[in-house]
């Protein structure tokens, strides 16, 4: 049991984007990879979450907030295009209200819960790990902007995201993980770190194999 908590999630998770690599450089699984994109974002967050420690209604308080404002912030970012610039969402993320994917909430909530958890993991001291974890959400999007298109996720109008899209980035980002850190929501969680950088990796080959 000590395995499969602490090693066995970790193992899977690399496993599973594996097998979603193959999926999506396959020509003859690649719309099935699109389609079920959505349903694994909604079951690797569960599986995450599952091993969060401490659960009260503060945490579900805090989290479900993080959820509204990241969806309400981009539905009004794409009905406006004045927050992160222009931009359409792709049918990559499932179904939508207000022309957003629903999970894109979700999304918000794991890359802050994760990483967070990777700084705090380094210091306890509050302004490092806001900061620092909002610059990794930061460069997480950076990457992230590059193959959001190629899997039909989301598109800006110019191709290329404005600076004014980091920017807010990183200003949501330290006003949640801000939040996180008031509220002591304790993120030390070691699949959710795994996750993170397994994410990471599965983004570099899929951009690296798109450049060449």
């Amino acid at each position: 049991m000590k395995y499969i908590a602490n090693e066995g999630l970790p193992i899977t998770f690399i496993v599973f984007y594996c097998v979603g690599l193959v999926l999506y450089f396959l020509p003859l699984t690649h719309e099935l990879f699109i389609l079920v994109t959505p349903y694994t974002l909604v079951l690797v967050a569960v599986a995450i979450f599952s091993h969060h420690k401490e659960w009260s209604i503060k945490t579900i308080a805090v989290l479900a907030s993080i959820f509204i404002l990241s969806f309400i912030t981009e539905i009004i970012g794409v009905a406006t295009s004045k927050i992160f610039g222009m931009y359409t969402y792709g049918n990559g993320l499932g179904f939508k209200i207000a022309d957003v994917p629903i999970v894109i909430g979700l999304n918000w909530v794991f890359l802050t819960y994760a990483s967070n958890s990777i700084i705090s993991k380094y210091t306890t001291k509050n302004i490092p790990i806001v900061v620092g974890a909002a610059s990794l959400m930061v460069l997480y999007d950076i990457l992230l902007e590059k193959v959001a298109p190629l899997m039909d996720m989301w598109q800006f109008s110019k191709n290329e995201p404005p600076v004014s899209n980091y920017v807010v980035w990183f200003l949501l980002a330290l006003v949640f993980n801000g939040a996180i850190q008031q509220f002591k929501i304790n993120t030390h969680n070691r699949p959710a770190r795994w996750l993170f950088f397994i994410q990471l990796c599965f983004f570099i080959i899929i951009a690296i194999h798109n450049q060449y």
